[in-house]
């Protein structure tokens, strides 16, 4: 059995100006785990999964810091791209997706893959044809 008979075809992806409220809502509205960051000619540029964006909506529901400079100072101190933009900073796809993408082609047998998700604790791989996402598979 091969990828391509589980998958999910089309998957809705988004674009990389795409703002992150925007991603959020079609995950909540397609009740999927995770959407493709993909450039105007389809091809794969990162992810962006529930995961992702957990964290901000947990942010955003906490009580008020008690140490915002205290919490700066860690994040200055421990960053380690400290030119890249925090996800939970992030305003649109481009600054929240994971860059470093695990993907299969569709012709890949369903045990590789599977074994992609345990061995990488991923929830969503895409599936990618000539770079350019054709499915997803959770």
């Amino acid at each position: 059995m091969n990828v391509e008979q589980l998958m999910t075809p089309h998957p809705i992806t988004v674009a990389p100006q795409t703002p992150v409220a925007e991603i959020a809502q079609l995950l909540l509205d397609h009740r999927i785990n995770g959407v493709s960051v993909v450039d105007r000619e389809g091809r794969m540029r990162g992810i962006i999964t529930a995961g992702d964006l957990i964290h901000r909506a947990a942010d955003e529901r906490l009580e008020p810091r008690t140490s915002i400079w205290k919490e700066n100072f860690y994040k200055s101190v421990f960053r380690r791209h400290p030119e890249e933009t925090d996800k939970d900073q992030g305003r649109t796809a481009m600054e929240v997706m994971t860059r470093d993408v695990h993907s299969v082609e569709p012709h890949t047998d369903i045990v590789m893959a599977a074994r992609l998700l345990v061995d990488f604790d991923i929830v969503s791989l895409p599936v990618l044809q000539n770079g350019r996402v054709v499915g997803m598979l959770s």
